[in-house]
């Protein structure tokens, strides 16, 4: 397999599998991905305004690749993730190949749990809650007036 296909479907298959179980689970009260906050970003309060953002979640890959070149006709060299395979195929190649490891990682957000939006409206009704009493003070909040 190309170390690029691999990298492509283990990122589809975390991708898929996070928004699946997000679906699945909702229901139930499981959140997938819970928004945090700047303080908290470990710590998931239900219902606290502060937790509306996302998190950067980092894949890490440590692979063997091989860097291959064959002298049958059409052949082209590239990096394969190593993968052990035998056959015989009756064809007669040479094949040239260094393995090496190859250590990275791919920064990504993953899709946001639905609670994330409604903390988001929360917090914003909130902020305009809170300027609608200081532009107007004295409507219902005896403490401001002291």
């Amino acid at each position: 397999m190309d170390l690029k296909d691999f990298i492509k479907e283990t990122v589809i298959g975390l991708v898929e599998a996070t928004q699946e179980l997000q679906e699945q689970f909702e229901k139930d009260g499981v959140i997938i991905n819970p928004p945090v906050s700047l303080q908290e970003r470990d710590l998931y309060e239900h219902s606290d305004i502060r937790h509306r953002y996302r998190r950067v979640e980092v894949i890490e890959f440590d692979v063997a690749v091989t860097a291959s070149s064959e002298s049958t006709g059409g052949g082209k060299a590239g990096l394969k993730v190593l993968a052990f395979e035998a056959g015989a195929d009756g064809r007669h190649t040479r094949q040239n190949e260094q393995v090496s490891r190859v250590k990275f990682s791919v920064p990504l957000v993953l899709s946001p749990a639905s609670i994330e939006g409604e903390n988001k409206e929360a917090a914003k009704k909130a902020a305009e809650d809170q300027s609608a009493r200081m532009r107007n003070p004295g409507r219902g909040d005896s403490w401001l007036r002291r």
